[in-house]
């Protein structure tokens, strides 16, 4: 959804024909605004080109579920694996990891925007080729700026989560965080504080992606929540 666009999108979300035709008059009164507009409209008519834009697989939860349990987002109690036949008991049991600190934002209660500023959703949150799909897939141009969709700390930055490409994960509060897949590059480091609005990759198609598009995920504690119920109404 357009950083300063929303009431033309929203309009439109809503089915209001006569509040979209005046946020688009408003819209035109700025040089940004007037290249949005085009930037939409020529999405909207290449959409049956940018649907075929979205992940080529399964992408693995396990790398992200590990990752969310490292920083504390997941509480969940260690679990010993039992011991291979045979094999000597240890003389000392393993220990737990330390407790993570809290986040120092137990609940964020401000307001949320779309990770571009245009595009097409390419493929939808749930169910997917006899899998879940943990996210959306967002479609638009190469290299376009991904943003923020709230303020928080860089969870993780980097290439490590098998099939997501170069991916940004934000923790939001102490169980909210949101992750941006498939990315050309990456414009934060970890553990950065990053404000909503903020430029934190450009858009690609690393890792297991068929097409410039970020995947985008919504998780909250141990599960993922589809992003639509976070997210402003939009025509995305």
């Amino acid at each position: 959804m357009p950083r300063r666009l929303t009431p033309v999108l929203l309009a439109a979300a809503l089915g209001c024909a006569a509040a979209e035709k005046i946020g688009r008059e408003v819209a035109r009164q700025t040089p940004g605004g007037r290249a949005m507009l085009g930037q939409w409209d020529r999405y909207s008519k290449l959409a049956h080109v940018l649907k075929k834009y979205h992940d080529s697989g399964a992408l693995s939860q396990d790398d992200v579920m590990s990752v969310l349990y490292g920083a504390g987002v997941i509480k969940k109690p260690m679990t010993i694996p039992p011991l291979p036949p045979g094999a000597p008991a240890p003389k000392t049991p393993p220990k737990a990891p330390p407790k993570a600190d809290p986040f120092p934002v137990p609940t964020y209660k401000g307001a949320w925007r779309w990770p571009l500023e245009a595009g097409v959703v390419s493929s939808e949150y749930g169910r997917r080729w006899g899998k879940d799909h943990h996210g959306i897939d967002i479609a638009a141009d190469m290299r376009m700026p991904v943003y923020a969709v709230g303020p928080g700390k860089v969870l993780y930055a980097g290439d490590r989560l098998r099939g997501y490409g170069n991916v940004v994960m934000i923790r939001h509060d102490e169980n909210t965080v949101t992750l941006y897949a498939h990315n050309d590059s990456i414009k934060v480091k970890e553990q950065a504080a990053v404000k909503a609005n903020q430029v934190i990759a450009l858009l690609g198609s690393t890792g297991k992606s068929t097409g410039p598009h970020v995947h985008f995920e919504f998780r909250v504690g141990n599960g993922s929540v589809d992003p639509r119920k976070m997210l402003p109404k939009s025509r995305f």
